[in-house]
């Protein structure tokens, strides 16, 4: 009889904690349901949030299955894969060293604001919402302008408005490698536009050099010069992707450091709305340049493949522009990672002028 009530009680206790969670997780997901209803922004920013943090381990995922690929082929050559030129770049590196700034950075900002309360506590809550809005614009303009206008500017015109930029920062941080990059892809660009397709028979190749050879001796300088002016479709598709890769690592590098200098080694204060306003058109920048650079390559795959057929051409073609928009769309969700860090910028130096 002891042991029937026994059961009776255990099977009585587990209804009731079965049924308390099961109540819990509906009262969760209402509560959910409520908060999302409530604010509009609440589920963007959630999935801006999901997309931002798990992107360098999507790049990540892409680069192993690539590699795995690669390894059955057992083939020595450089491929023109954009993951694992973008991580040989270590811009997967900074990717991930940014997305865990960022994590670090938000919890600080909760912890921050679990320990204030009152009038303290909605102040605060209504600058770190300013700030939260100005990235928020900047995410609306890019879903209704998802094409932007590349800037037709030289590399020169461009590391100029970087270094302008990152001066307005207030940090001490010099574009160096971004601007090397930049110009290394516009030179071979420009290079290029002369480009003479040499996918023709090679026995009219033999024919035609053979022709020169009795009419003039060669030059081996002139040599030189057109080896330097044809490129093959597959050269020319390889520096496209590789160009992109590279650039667009060195952008997030660059972000990367002017999150690090925020919150570490600001030369001098500046408000952190101003400075949200400021990324925002170093980030426009580096998306736009982007950008042309894609639509140039594209420029020169055409020329290059111009006696190629579509089905070859056009794959690398779509490769390209599909890299390049790759590209601007990590560049943008590296900036939306940068909002945790302004808001504990402005936390830190809101505390400080609190001080006596």
């Amino acid at each position: 009889m002891l042991s029937a009530i026994t059961n009776v009680v255990q099977n009585t206790g587990k209804s009731v904690l079965t049924g308390g969670l099961d109540a819990l997780e509906f009262i969760g997901k209402k509560t959910m349901n409520v908060l999302a209803e409530s604010d509009p922004g609440f589920k963007r920013t959630k999935t801006l949030m999901e997309r931002t943090v798990s992107l360098s381990q999507m790049l990540r995922e892409a680069k192993e299955k690539e590699k795995q690929r690669l390894a059955q082929q057992l083939t020595m050559e450089r491929t023109a894969h954009y993951g694992m030129l973008f991580d040989e770049y270590q811009g997967l590196s900074h990717l991930e060293a940014l997305e865990i700034l960022s994590n670090e950075s938000e919890s600080k900002v909760q912890s921050f604001l679990a320990s204030l309360d009152g009038e303290k506590l909605e102040l605060l809550k209504n600058d770190l919402i300013s700030i939260k809005d100005i990235f928020a614009a900047k995410e609306l303009e890019n879903e209704e302008s998802q094409e932007e206008q590349g800037l037709e500017e030289k590399g020169e015109e461009f590391a100029r408005m970087l270094t302008e930029l990152l001066f307005e920062l207030h940090v001490a941080a010099t574009p160096d490698k971004l601007n090397k990059a930049m110009r290394k892809a516009h030179d071979w660009v420009e290079e290029d536009q002369t480009v003479v397709s040499v996918d023709v028979a090679k026995e009219s190749e033999e024919e035609t050099k053979k022709k020169e050879k009795e009419e003039k001796p060669q030059d081996p300088q002139e040599d030189k010069k057109e080896e330097k002016r044809t490129k093959t479709i597959e050269e020319v598709y390889m520096l496209s992707i590789e160009s992109l890769a590279e650039v667009t690592a060195r952008c997030i590098e660059q972000l990367h450091k002017v999150a690090e200098l925020i919150l570490h080694g600001q030369e001098e204060e500046k408000p952190a709305q101003d400075q949200a306003k400021v990324l925002i058109k170093l980030t426009t920048a580096m998306c736009n340049e982007v950008a042309s650079l894609s639509k140039k390559f594209t420029t020169s795959l055409t020329t290059a493949g111009s006696n190629k057929k579509a089905e070859v051409l056009n794959p690398m073609l779509s490769s390209v522009l599909l890299e390049g928009c790759n590209s601007t769309t990590y560049i943008q969700d590296a900036f939306q990672l940068l909002l945790p860090v302004l808001q504990v910028s402005h936390i830190q130096t809101s505390c400080l002028k609190a001080q006596p």
